[in-house]
């Protein structure tokens, strides 16, 4: 971290970031951030299908009492991951205008696309939200073990919305050498 210590002189020094954050090791922190987004979507994913298999487990031992999945409730998770490939899809360089490639229009294109996947994005966490509470917690349900299910799919559709903003902060990193 960067933190300033005093010394007997009253003078300030910087101390230096960790090495993994100085601007030479940014290959490295690419690969990292790359690694923990995709950790965070197959979290997502792991959680919500952990959830199902919960929900499935608990309705043979209980004779089916409480909310049951259906197959709707996977669309805001399917959803979420087409709008992290629409966000991850375009370069982020062409954002600035600036870049070789790109013509007038180039920008507010793209610009346009990363807010309709955002859009998309919000969506979906709303979605998730609302079948949670709609469906999962009480007082539509009255057995608080089944509340479960409702909570993964909310966290799968955060995950799926965390990974996509660290694999687009990744891919915004930029080396002095690069082009």
């Amino acid at each position: 971290m960067n933190r300033i210590q005093y010394n007997s002189a009253f003078q300030m020094k910087e101390v230096q970031w960790p090495v993994v954050l100085k601007d030479k090791n940014i290959k490295k922190m690419k690969k990292v951030l790359a690694f923990l987004a995709g950790a965070f979507f197959s979290i997502g994913w792991f959680i919500w299908i952990d959830g199902h298999v919960y929900e499935n487990h608990r309705n043979r031992e209980t004779d089916g009492f409480g909310p049951s999945i259906q197959w709707v409730y996977y669309l805001p998770g399917i959803f979420a991951t087409v709008a992290l490939v629409m966000t991850n899809i375009v370069n982020i360089e062409s954002l600035s205008g600036s870049s070789f490639l790109s013509d007038e229009g180039t920008s507010t294109k793209i610009r346009i696309w990363l807010f309709l996947s955002f859009a998309i994005s919000f969506g979906c966490v709303a979605a998730a939200i609302w079948i949670m509470a709609a469906v999962f917690m009480p007082p539509h349900n009255k057995n608080s073990d089944a509340e479960y299910p409702g909570i993964a799919l909310t966290v799968q559709n955060v995950m799926i919305f965390i990974s996509s903003l660290t694999l687009m902060y990744s891919k915004s990193r930029r080396e002095e050498n690069e082009f």
